[in-house]
């Protein structure tokens, strides 16, 4: 099972006082448990340091990229074809509120063909 991880889950994990800490948690030790492979865009990660850092603190989010790097998680770099497709999804949906960084994670949950995506 492949499962792509959104800046939600990454920052629930984190914050400990988040509402849905204990849930996705507990859901990733279920997928983990399961065999899945994990995986994230370089725009995922930049998006949940940059969160990290005003939500909670400097030192949080140095410790997140800490632990990412050991994790084994798999980094997708979104490429110019995801952007160029992003753009295609971003300009679609003027309705959605959905950023940008989401359209791309649209994109590459597509091309790689994600069973799930852990919002």
């Amino acid at each position: 099972m492949k499962v792509f991880i959104d800046t939600g889950a990454f920052y629930s994990i984190a914050n400990k006082k988040d509402q849905w800490h204990k849930k996705t948690s507990n859901a990733l030790k279920h997928l983990f448990n399961n065999k899945a492979m994990f995986y994230t865009s370089n725009f995922i990660l930049s998006e949940t340091y940059t969160l990290l850092r005003f939500r909670m603190d400097h030192p949080r989010a140095v410790k997140f990229i800490d632990e990412y790097q050991g994790s084994g998680i798999k980094n997708l770099r979104v490429s110019q074809i995801i952007e160029m497709t992003a753009m295609q999804i971003f300009k679609q949906y003027k309705d959605k509120t959905f950023s940008f960084v989401d359209c791309t994670s649209f994109a590459l949950i597509d091309t790689h063909s994600f069973d799930y995506a852990f919002p």
